[in-house]
């Protein structure tokens, strides 16, 4: 597995990249990537220094690492990184030096999840644990595309994991998803009719049982417009990662 790893040298990034290397059980190549407008020869120092310190963690005996410094807008590298390096999996600090009221993410990471068409990891200030209930909302208005869940066949998802649909059927069209069946987890879903019931029903129970939580690129923005509602009402940050899936 490929993985683009993003880094603003910050300690929730370096967490992010540490929480990375337990993600595949075989032998991954890790780019660690830094997009800046500042001096190159002191960025690419630093980016050494932290591919340096990655490679002492216990898990990075079977992976490859290398270093990509861009003197570049963050988008622009991001997207030049995912084609020329054939990219699997971006992953990205939930917040660092530019943060947003996205439930603690970072406005960088929002930025490339909406603007790079590959799947995103979002960590948090979490200890790595293996995914074993994945909780994942749907606004059944939009059409998405179930086969990006294929990607959860590389990572650390247990056997007999659990995956919990929520399908928020707003308009009461009673819409069904019937084609999970393309993933071998133990399917449980729930229609729910409300927007309220992402706040009042979905969050409480995801926050206190998931170990991640799903999203499609393609209804981030109804997500975050519902994130940030709630965070008018709680103040707690996110503190479980989060995969925004492209199709």
């Amino acid at each position: 597995m490929n993985v683009l790893i993003l880094t603003d040298f910050s300690t929730q990034a370096f967490h992010a990249a540490n929480y990375a290397l337990n993600l595949s059980s075989g032998n991954s190549h890790f780019y660690v990537l830094h997009a800046s407008n500042g001096e190159g020869t002191q960025v690419e120092e630093s980016l050494l220094a932290l591919v340096d310190k990655l490679k002492e963690q216990p898990e990075s005996e079977k992976h490859r690492f290398s270093a990509l410094p861009f003197s570049d807008n963050l988008i622009y590298a991001t997207r030049k990184a995912v084609i020329e390096n054939h990219i699997d999996l971006i992953v990205m600090g939930a917040s660092g030096k530019n943060t947003s009221n996205f439930q603690g993410l970072g406005g960088n990471t929002c930025s490339v999840a909406k603007k790079v068409k590959c799947p995103v990891l979002v960590v948090p200030n979490c200890d790595f644990k293996e995914w074993e209930k994945l909780y994942l909302p749907l606004d059944l208005r939009f059409p998405v595309n179930i086969e990006a869940l294929q990607l959860l066949e590389k990572l650390p998802v247990v056997k007999d994991a659990a995956l919990n649909v929520w399908g928020f059927d707003l308009k009461d069209s009673g819409i069904e998803i019937d084609d999970f069946n393309l993933i071998d987890y133990k399917i449980n879903q729930q229609i729910l009719k409300h927007e309220s019931d992402f706040l009042e029903s979905f969050w409480p129970e995801a926050t206190s049982k998931a170990n991640l939580i799903l999203f499609f690129a393609r209804q981030l923005h109804i997500t975050e417009k519902l994130l940030n509602r709630l965070s008018t009402v709680e103040t707690r940050k996110q503190d479980l990662p989060v995969l925004i899936l492209h199709e």
